[in-house]
């Protein structure tokens, strides 16, 4: 074997080795990252049942982040925010998505009334996007 060769591929090793792609064709492209918010989901549970204003019964609504591939987001801060009505607790275990971008936040009343929700993520860069605005009607 020429040395030349022999060069070549202790080349080609040792860039193996360091992590270097060597070969033809592109690299597969990365999945994106970013919200699609036509692709998210914003629900409320249960959907009809109606709820009273006792500190006890619980309007759970679920957030599912998700890239234009629809691929699931995790890691990813939800904000769901509502006025500054007395008499409504909202109750977020966590704030960052699980790994199959779903995010719960429960909802819970002391007095009757309409509370409106404000659900929006951010980017990673910092940009806020908003996703849906939720009505939950206590009685």
């Amino acid at each position: 074997m020429s040395s030349r060769r022999a060069l070549s591929r202790c080349l080609v090793v040792g860039l193996l080795a360091l992590g270097v792609p060597v070969g033809c064709g592109e690299d597969p492209e990365a999945p994106s990252t970013l919200v699609a918010p036509s692709k998210c989901s914003v629900e409320l549970s249960p959907s009809t049942e109606l709820l009273m204003a006792n500190g006890q019964d619980t309007m759970v609504v679920t957030v599912t982040l998700r890239n234009e591939d629809a691929t699931p987001l995790s890691g990813r801060a939800v904000n769901v925010q509502g006025g500054s009505d007395d008499g409504f607790t909202l109750l977020q275990e966590k704030s960052l998505t699980d790994n199959q971008g779903r995010n719960r936040v429960e909802v819970r009343a002391t007095t009757p009334g309409t509370k409106r929700l404000s659900v929006s993520t951010n980017e990673l860069n910092g940009v806020r996007v908003y996703l849906n605005e939720v009505t939950i009607e206590f009685r």
